[in-house]
């Protein structure tokens, strides 16, 4: 019997990470900017609100990893919720970037987090069962690193085609009906792609997929502090999520201080997103000859080192400043390839080690600590940049504009020198997985 599913199958799979980052990529480039120059909401309020939302992920996601894991259904665990959670989610991804005109400030306020909240709650019922379901797609450790290229090479041509159309309608119509435009497209197009995801994905065949069962969530829980692996990991991704965070929600605000220029930031944007679609396939193949450790040591080195340029760059060349943030773009880009790689590693090393399954238990607390490492480092930007005095569409000091800087280049160099050095900690390999799989299986024959 054939377990291992075909191309047909991974790229079918790899579509609804698309239609995701269309809302990922258009939130945690935009939404900040979104609050701050269209609603007017001031920087820490808005770090806040993004906070709160991430508090609330960090209780829905593994609710939603629980959750999907019992439910059953002729089309398995996984896969009913990409076509059930397709519309809700398109929705409420509609509505975030729609301006509404209330005269109170604090009644805004509390609009804008409820749509956020409605928005984390859709994403959740849909990203944390598709993330699960690729545990199931494939079993094999070297397929997973194909699984997950293939993955997020979709995931970052989403973010492509979400920021080339917003570039598009900010130069074109003003900013309030500029982000209108932004959600309908958005919205639209994800519903399609996500029941084509639903349609063309399947689980593989291997006998894993049909006689594990569910562990308790107590069970659960208590697995996760025995798996060392999946704490280095995700400890590793917290920190990456902060450089990513703080590098997506200032972009804007870097480029437009230190040279003037809004279309620029939106360069940059376009070059975060579209960089991926050439070195992923490239960081692919070097993970699957270098292996998964190795590869992510690698991917921060060469992320560090355009941070560096960056920072001792005073030339006021905007194109030397695009290169030097296609080069950390370059060395970030490897994360989106290993982490979704190396996740199903930890979960199943942890199923050896405690004879527990929590498949897609485990990959809800791993968003949910993703999502509130998002949510504190959105909160600390708003709070630093107006510890800095800086404001909006408005002319700065050189000490604000140094401050900027700062916050833009040293805190992501910070966090990503330390998610390597947890990382060098980092057991499992090709070998020890495939051994591990095996052990697995022969334990349910």
């Amino acid at each position: 019997m054939r377990t291992q599913p075909g191309w047909k199958t991974f790229v079918g799979y790899g579509t609804g990470d698309f239609a995701l980052n269309l809302f990922w990529q258009g939130t945690g480039f935009y939404l900040f900017f979104f609050y701050a120059n269209v609603a007017g909401l001031p920087n820490t309020v808005i770090g806040t609100i993004f906070l709160v939302a991430s508090i609330w992920d960090a209780v829905t996601d593994p609710a939603m990893g629980y959750l999907a894991e019992r439910t059953t259904s002729r089309w398995g665990p996984y896969r009913p919720y990409l076509l059930l959670g397709s519309v809700p989610l398109a929705l409420s991804f509609f509505l975030l970037f729609t301006p509404v005109d209330i005269t109170s400030q604090t009644w805004q306020v509390t609009y804008y987090l409820a749509v956020l909240l409605l928005f984390r709650t859709c994403y959740t019922l849909v990203s944390i069962p598709y993330s699960a379901l690729s545990a199931r797609v494939t079993r094999n450790s070297d397929a997973r690193t194909k699984l997950a290229g293939i993955r997020m090479y979709f995931g970052f041509l989403g973010g492509v085609c979400v920021s080339f159309y917003a570039k598009h309608l900010l130069e074109k119509y003003d900013e309030a009906t500029a982000f209108s435009y932004l959600g309908v497209g958005a919205a639209v197009a994800s519903v399609f792609i996500l029941c084509f995801c639903f349609v063309s994905t399947r689980e593989s065949a291997n006998p894993i997929n049909a006689t594990t069962t569910t562990s308790s969530a107590s069970e659960g829980l208590s697995s996760v502090f025995s798996n060392k692996p999946f704490l280095l990991l995700v400890g590793a991704l917290s920190l990456v999520t902060v450089a990513n965070t703080v590098i997506g929600q200032t972009s804007l605000f870097y480029f437009e201080s230190q040279f003037g220029d809004r279309g620029t930031g939106n360069t940059a944007i376009i070059i975060m997103t579209a960089a991926p679609l050439l070195s992923i396939p490239l960081w692919t193949s070097i993970t699957l000859k270098i292996g998964k450790r190795n590869a992510w040591l690698l991917g921060g080195l060469i992320a560090l080192v355009g941070l560096f340029l960056l920072y001792v760059d005073t030339s006021g060349n905007v194109g030397l400043a695009l290169a030097e943030i296609t080069l950390v773009t370059i060395g970030v880009s490897s994360y989106a390839v290993l982490f979704w790689s190396m996740l199903p590693d930890t979960i199943e090393y942890g199923e050896y080690q405690s004879s527990v399954h929590s498949e897609s238990l485990l990959i809800g607390i791993a968003s949910s600590f993703q999502k509130v490492t998002i949510g504190l480092s959105a909160f600390a930007v708003g709070v630093l940049l107006d510890f800095i005095g800086f404001k909006a569409d408005s002319s700065s000091a050189l000490t604000v504009l140094a401050g900027v800087k700062d916050i833009y280049i040293l805190i992501p160099g910070v966090a990503l020198l330390g998610s390597c050095l947890l990382i060098l900690f980092y057991p499992i390999t090709a070998k020890i997985h495939g051994q591990i799989i095996t052990a697995i299986q022969q334990k349910i024959k």
